[in-house]
């Protein structure tokens, strides 16, 4: 019986060592997870504050892409002249040049001289581009074919007059705006009335209204 009871109190001795080294390993191990985990949650963070960066430098260099195009890019409006086939007031960029202007104009006439035309030349704001026909001397104000003259009478001035009474159907077309449907109907009324007595004529003819012939009148004669 003695050695009994010694056997059962040295079993509960061992139960109890073992159940004390298992709570201090459990112990130990939660530290552990413990001490752990600022540093793993900081980096997300941390990673979170680079993308966080990251966005914002990509959307600065889109806005000043944006901002760098749009100040290249400047809306404005010339006037086409002369021997192309749809004279009048084009919308450009200011990054297209006097060829773009002339197709945006539908093209040279069959008469262009495109010889004296400088294609190259970079447009400007209200600038006038004269395309002169074949044996026709370009306006003495021009360059290349074309001047940047600020409109008004004064650039209108720099196309050559056109005598309303004897010009043929491509040279009625030289006139501000005058395409080959108007043209063809100043030489239908002048054919049935026997031509045009003023300038104030053309008011007759359909499409011509007070604002056209004073737009046109320093370019016509009779």
């Amino acid at each position: 019986m003695d050695r009994l009871k010694e056997l059962l109190e040295n079993a509960n001795r061992q139960t109890w060592i073992i159940i004390g080294l298992g709570l201090t390993t459990i112990l130990a191990v939660g530290f552990l997870l413990l001490g752990n985990r600022p540093a793993a949650s900081a980096q997300p963070e941390f990673a979170s504050q680079s993308m966080m960066s990251d966005s914002g430098m990509t959307a600065s260099s889109s806005a000043a892409a944006t901002t760098s195009q749009t100040s290249v890019e400047t809306t404005m409006y010339v006037d086409v002249k002369g021997a192309v086939k749809q004279p009048g007031m084009k919308k450009v960029t200011s990054t297209m040049r006097v060829i773009d202007a002339i197709q945006l104009a539908g093209g040279f006439a069959s008469n262009a001289d495109q010889k004296q035309v400088n294609l190259a030349q970079r447009l400007t704001d209200s600038q006038v581009v004269y395309i002169p026909k074949h044996g026709e001397q370009v306006p003495a104000s021009a360059t290349g074919g074309t001047s940047a003259a600020g409109g008004g009478a004064g650039a209108e001035s720099q196309a050559p007059q056109v005598n309303i009474n004897t010009a043929d159907l491509t040279g009625l077309q030289q006139l501000d705006g005058v395409g080959e449907k108007k043209a063809q109907k100043i030489l239908d009324y002048r054919q049935e009335h026997g031509g045009f007595k003023s300038a104030d004529e053309l008011k007759n003819v359909n499409g011509f209204g007070d604002k056209t012939l004073a737009r046109l009148k320093p370019q016509i004669t009779v």
